[in-house]
């Protein structure tokens, strides 16, 4: 018997192919596979369609073809911690600007997808949004599903995640464990980066 090859068979993605999602893209989530079935319902029945309308986020995919690989949105929030955090910057604020990853769905057949998606939101962020608007942290709400063994924050750890409250009790309250991303030395790297582009752009001969 022959093994029916997956349309999304070999396929590889990269930060490149990103694209920010508007009503007119030709999309579907027909045959979209999600590890969580619930992330599937919300494109299809057009939750987030809706958010993006009510601009309560904002939403980016993956796609092959007309084929969804994957989406995230992202939305304006803020990290209140319990005690200061950046007494060594001599900031004594326990809450601090932030933006959140508010849904990640990407389909388990395709390898690197999620990672992609992640890595695309941080450079974005701090490429596009931190040149106009303070922001520090990167947060999400990684889910904890006690009953099928679900943990999502170990693939936020190995994207350089931490967790706000490591002793936590398991399982969580909420059914998640937050989550946040430091984007303070890419931030200087970039300004610095760019800073420098410019010294050398203005000290051109006209």
């Amino acid at each position: 018997m022959v093994k029916k090859m997956s349309k999304f068979e070999g396929l590889t993605v990269s930060p490149s192919q990103v694209e920010l999602w508007n009503p007119e893209l030709p999309v579907s989530g027909q045959g979209f596979r999600c590890q969580r079935g619930e992330f599937v319902t919300y494109w299809k029945q057009g939750r987030i369609a809706r958010e993006v309308r009510s601009h309560l986020c904002r939403c980016w995919i993956l796609r092959y073809q007309e084929s969804l690989v994957g989406y995230f949105t992202l939305l304006a929030d803020k990290l209140t911690v319990q005690s200061p955090w950046l007494e060594t910057e001599q900031v004594q604020y326990r809450t601090f600007p932030a933006i959140k990853i508010g849904l990640l769905a990407t389909d388990k057949r395709v390898k690197g997808a999620g990672s992609c998606l992640v890595e695309w939101a941080i450079e974005y962020i701090v490429q596009t949004l931190s040149p106009v608007v303070g922001v520090r942290f990167l947060t999400v709400d990684a889910l904890y599903d006690p009953d099928t063994g679900y943990d999502s924050s170990g693939f936020y750890q190995k994207l350089g995640f931490r967790l706000v409250n490591p002793d936590e009790s398991l399982p969580p309250l909420h059914g998640y464990r937050t989550m946040y991303f430091d984007l303070k030395p890419l931030i200087d790297s970039w300004f610095s980066m760019i800073g420098a582009r410019d010294e050398v752009e203005g000290s051109e001969p006209s």
